[in-house]
């Protein structure tokens, strides 16, 4: 703490004033936060997809022709 003290009192004298949180939070390392299985969710892996804008269009069945009847 007394190393960001002395770096937001060097930055004033030079003009740049910067809050202490600022400062905190550009020097200090985050602490280590542990995986608890299922508290977080995280997404699917399609989730983020976009739905596709050129689907290919699905033919259409013809009528089957009927051969000639015999008699």
């Amino acid at each position: 703490m007394n190393e960001i003290e002395s770096i937001k009192e060097r930055l004033a004298r030079d003009g740049f004033p910067q809050s202490m949180v600022v400062l905190q939070r550009a020097i200090l390392m985050p602490d280590d936060v542990e995986y608890v299985p299922g508290k977080r969710k995280y997404p699917a892996p399609g989730d983020a997809l976009m739905i596709n804008p050129f689907p290919k269009k699905k033919k259409k069945k013809g009528k089957k022709k009927k051969g000639k009847k015999k008699k």
